[in-house]
Formats: structure tokens, sequence, C-alpha cells
């Protein structure tokens, strides 16, 4: 399967642990992430994440699940970039 760029938007709620939580998540499941920035929202409760990872769709859609199982995250969604 041919590997492409992917963004993952990602809305989290606004709390200590979040950010290590998911970096942990990808990272661990052995999945390089090639950008990651990181800033809150309008509303003060909620953080956006955009992280870029190389990976098939496959690989991309299983990350995406695993991201939205965790309590912390409010959406995600992604496109290849």
């Amino acid at each position: 399967m041919k590997e492409e760029l992917h963004r993952l938007s990602c809305y989290v709620e606004n709390r200590p642990g979040v950010l290590a939580r998911i970096v942990g998540l990808i990272s661990g499941r052995g999945y390089n992430i090639q950008t990651l920035n990181v800033g809150p929202t309008e509303d003060g409760t909620v953080s956006r994440m955009k992280i870029d990872v190389l990976g098939s769709e496959r690989v991309v859609q299983q990350i995406i699940l695993q991201l939205r199982n965790q309590v912390n995250v409010i959406e995600v969604t992604s496109r290849r970039l």
C-alpha cells in the first residue's frame, strides 16, 4: 500500500496529560508523527491538534478509530496532503 502524508485535525479537552496520551497512542503503535501543532480554541476548555502522519489509508483510518475511542477526544477529521 502506498504511504501518503495525512493531516489529522483533532478537537480535544484542554486538560493536563491529553497531549501525552494522544502522542503516546500514535507513537506507541509504531506510527511516526511528522509534525504536531497544538493550540487553544476560542472556547478555553477545548484545544485543536493538527497531527501529520505518514501512512496508508488503512493505517490512518486505524489511528482515527483509536483516537475517537479516547475519552478526551471530541472530534477527529483527516485529509491527505
